[in-house]
Order: C-alpha cells, then sequence, then structure tokens
C-alpha cells in the first residue's frame, strides 16, 4: 500500500510533495521512541515514581552501553527501594488488570465532562476546554471540535484518535474559570484547597487542570462536582449583592480573564557578544550563563520604569538569567537576550505572582553595560574539560578581563580630557 501511494505521486510536482501526509519507507525506517511516563500520577506507585519506556530497534546495537551510563550517572547509589518495589507491584497490576483500570478511570473523566458541561448552574461559570479549543484546526484533519455531544455521546473520540495528529487526554479535564473572574492560581488555593481540601498541580491564567487515575471513584468526582456546585452557587450569591461599582470591577476582571489576555511575546534577538557568527540568529547560551556568575558583570533594574527609560534611550538590556512566569511555565528570557518592549509589556500584564528568576524588590538581573562593552572580540565558549564538564571559570575569566579592559579605557580617557 506505501509503495503504490508514492508511485503514484507526480515526482515533478512540488504542491503534491508538499501537500500529501507523508510516511517514511517501512523498508529503511527504523523505529526508536523512549517516552518517560510519571507513573505516581496515573497508576499505581509511591510518589515520584516514574518509568523511562524504551521501544528502539536500534537499541542493542548503539544505544544500550551510553544509556546506562548516562541513567547510572543521574541516579543515586542507594536507591529508595520502597518506591522500586512500588514501581514493580503497578507493573505487575497493569498487566493483570491494567486495561480495566485504565477504562474506568477514563469513563469516570467522562462523567465529569458531561456533568459540568449539560449543568445550567456550572456552564454559566465555567466550561470544559475541548480540542476545538486547544488544538489548531489544521491538526484536526478529522474536524472533530468536541469529543463529547448531548445526542451521540462520545462516539466521536474515536475517530479523531485514528486520524488526527494531536488528540487530548480524556483523563486529562482542563477547567475555564474565566467566565467566573477567577484566575487559575486563586482558584486552586483559595477555593479548591482552602476551602475543600482538593489539591491541583497545574494552572495557567484562567484554567485549572483536573486528572483521573485508576485510584478515582465515582464518590471522588460526585463530590468534585458537588463542590463546583458549591463554588457556582457562592459565586452566584455574591455577585448578587454587588453594588454597581463592585459589578462593574467584577466584569472587568471578567474581561481580563476572557479577552484582554497579554499576547504571548515573540522571541527577541541574542546580543552581539553572545552570537558567534553575526550573520545568523542563534546565540551562545552557555557563555552568557556562566559569564553571569560573577555578579561584577550584572546589575538589578526594576520594572517600574527604569528599564523602559533605558531601553528608549538606545541601550540594549540583556538578561542575566532565566525569567519564567509560571503560568505559562516556560522562559520568556534567557541569559543572553535582550529584553524587547513586548517582553517588558508582557511581564507587566501578568498577573501571576511566580515569576521564576525575578525579585520584585530588586528587579531584573541584567549584564552591566562595560561587561557587553569591553573587547570588540565575542566572548570566548566555554570548553568542554576532560570529563566533559563546562570550564566555567575560563568563561568569568573572559567576562572579568573584559570588564578590566574597559575600565581601564575609562581612566585613560577621563585622564586624557
Amino acid at each position: 500500500a506505501y509503495r503504490k501511494k508514492i508511485d503514484a505521486l507526480d515526482p515533478d510536482d512540488d504542491a503534491t510533495w508538499l501537500d500529501n501526509h507523508l510516511l517514511p519507507d517501512p523498508d529503511q525506517v527504523k523505529i526508536r521512541a523512549y517516552s518517560t511516563q510519571s507513573t505516581h500520577k496515573k497508576l499505581t506507585s509511591l510518589r515520584q515514581g516514574s518509568m523511562i519506556h524504551i521501544h528502539d530497534e536500534e537499541f542493542n546495537r548503539k544505544v544500550e552501553d551510553t544509556f546506562h551510563e548516562a541513567y547510572m550517572t543521574h541516579t543515586s547509589t542507594s536507591p529508595n527501594y520502597q518506591i522500586l518495589a512500588s514501581l514493580d507491584i503497578g507493573r505487575r497490576q497493569v498487566e493483570l488488570e491494567g486495561y480495566e483500570l485504565v477504562q474506568k478511570s477514563a469513563e469516570l473523566a467522562m462523567t465529569l465532562r458531561a456533568k459540568i458541561t449539560e449543568h445550567p448552574l456550572l456552564r454559566r461559570y465555567f466550561a470544559i476546554l475541548s480540542a476545538r479549543d486547544l488544538i489548531p484546526k489544521e491538526y484536526r484533519p478529522s474536524g472533530v471540535e468536541q469529543y463529547y455531544d448531548a445526542e451521540t455521546g462520545w462516539s466521536r473520540m474515536e475517530e479523531a484518535w485514528h486520524t488526527d495528529d494531536f488528540v487530548l487526554d480524556p483523563t486529562h479535564i482542563t477547567l475555564y474559570t474565566g467566565n467566573a473572574g477567577i484566575d487559575g492560581d486563586t482558584f486552586k488555593n483559595r477555593y479548591l484547597m482552602d476551602q475543600f481540601n482538593i489539591q491541583v498541580n497545574k494552572t495557567s491564567r484562567n484554567s485549572v487542570l483536573f486528572m483521573t487515575n485508576i485510584g478515582t471513584t465515582r464518590s471522588s468526582v460526585a463530590f468534585l462536582i458537588s463542590v463546583l456546585l458549591k463554588i457556582a452557587q457562592q459565586l452566584d450569591h455574591e455577585i448578587s449583592t454587588y453594588n454597581p461599582a463592585e459589578l462593574e470591577l467584577h466584569q472587568q476582571q471578567v474581561k481580563s480573564l476572557t479577552e484582554d489576555l497579554p499576547p504571548l511575546p515573540d522571541f527577541s534577538y541574542f546580543h552581539s557578544k553572545f552570537r558567534p557568527n553575526p550573520t545568523t540568529p542563534e546565540g551562545d547560551m552557555r557563555a552568557a550563563y556562566f559569564m553571569a556568575y560573577n555578579e561584577d558583570l550584572c546589575e538589578y533594574l526594576k520594572l517600574d520604569g527604569t528599564i523602559e527609560r533605558a531601553v528608549t534611550a538606545g541601550r540594549e538590556v540583556v538578561s542575566a538569567s532565566f525569567i519564567i512566569p509560571y503560568p505559562p511555565g516556560f522562559p520568556i528570557l534567557v541569559p543572553g537576550q535582550v529584553i524587547s518592549q513586548e517582553i517588558l509589556d508582557f511581564l507587566k500584564a501578568l498577573d501571576v505572582k511566580e515569576i521564576h528568576g525575578y525579585r520584585p524588590s530588586l528587579g531584573l538581573r541584567v549584564f552591566t553595560e562595560a561587561a557587553l562593552a569591553g573587547s570588540d572580540s565575542k566572548l570566548e565558549t566555554a570548553p568542554a574539560s576532560p570529563n566533559g564538564q563546562p570550564a566555567s571559570e575560563k568563561v568569568i575569566a573572559a567576562a572579568t578581563d573584559s570588564l578590566n579592559r574597559s575600565e581601564a579605557a575609562k581612566k585613560k580617557t577621563k585622564k586624557s580630557k
């Protein structure tokens, strides 16, 4: 079937090859798949229990020795045998009754989705995000926008799983809280945790993530639904008592979480100090990272207008650390990256409390102008030492030497004046 399909394509028509979903030649392809699994979240094991699943046709011939060496490098010589034993029990349990248990957890997740979607009061404040909300249309050839429908149930989910490039795990339920005017972190802590002792790990600016697993019971799903109903009733009562000013404030909060979402900033660029080739955009993040070890080469600038004034004055303000707001949970600044106005606008618009790498009392950690000036030559990249570790002290020495030359040049200029 593969050869028949390929032979039917016009070899001279570029559009044909671009528009067709191509697969590798089965006579030549090698399947090499690695997957890590947090077993303690979905199956049976003690906390921190996880596994690495391997399906690699080249494992014995090319990978086995280096894989085991890397594995031993990152594990302890004093392993926790309780965790290992629980993983072995979990593996055995899945072998004996895994299909039934996983099917049950998926059914309970579907029940939770259906109840929240169909209940009129819950629909007013909450929504379950569907494939339409989370997966771009071009990655859903099936055209299925949501797996559940009140009339047909879950019948279309299997179709999507067979044809779509990306699908939703039915046991992961993303609850949208924007219409309630409550951000994800507040909903997690003030409502679920403080009032009802329900713990969730993942939140976004306007959502929280629930997960079912093989330990989930019907009573726990019923309890969660009853909790959401109590919260919805509480919101209903609070909103009914608002005066016009308070109601306007609530509506602004809802709009902030549903419409006025700060767009994720694009990556700006690396400072020329950390670009080995000025004609290409890639940067040497390692050099910037180790250069920041020297506190004399860094300073703090606050988000109170100080950085904006520096940027407006023409200075290239360069981050000396990773800046990671949570949510979304990935860096918007990395060492050596120039801070753009777009990034500053995003940071100022965020209403999250957790930003790794940022100290509100001090500001953003950036490189000094003197550290970035110095010599015209690029900062040398940290070479690998014989044991494979980066020789960070050489980078720091190079950066310090650059700073010293810059300071000496300034003194010489002052004397000549």
